[in-house]
């Protein structure tokens, strides 16, 4: 058996924990950044008049609600 002084038995416990919450928070930034990336997908800027909208059938070419004018699916840019 190996003896473990308590203190670096705390010391190795907080580094669990600590690599622990690490490890969630990274995988909540990937999920995040993941549902963002698929949320993009169905939006359109119009080349127009700046419109923002959405486009839920992923139409190759959809007119914009704002002006009437037909634009090609791109996703603005992140801010």
């Amino acid at each position: 058996m190996i003896p473990v002084s308590l203190t670096n038995l705390l010391i190795l416990g907080m580094f669990a924990a600590l690599f622990l919450l690490g490890g969630l928070w990274l995988l909540a930034v990937w999920h995040e950044r993941r549902q963002e990336r698929r949320a993009r997908r169905k939006v359109v800027l119009c080349r127009i008049c700046g419109h923002i909208y959405d486009n839920p059938e992923l139409k190759r070419i959809s007119a914009c609600p704002s002006c009437g004018s037909l634009n090609e699916v791109t996703q603005p840019r992140p801010i």
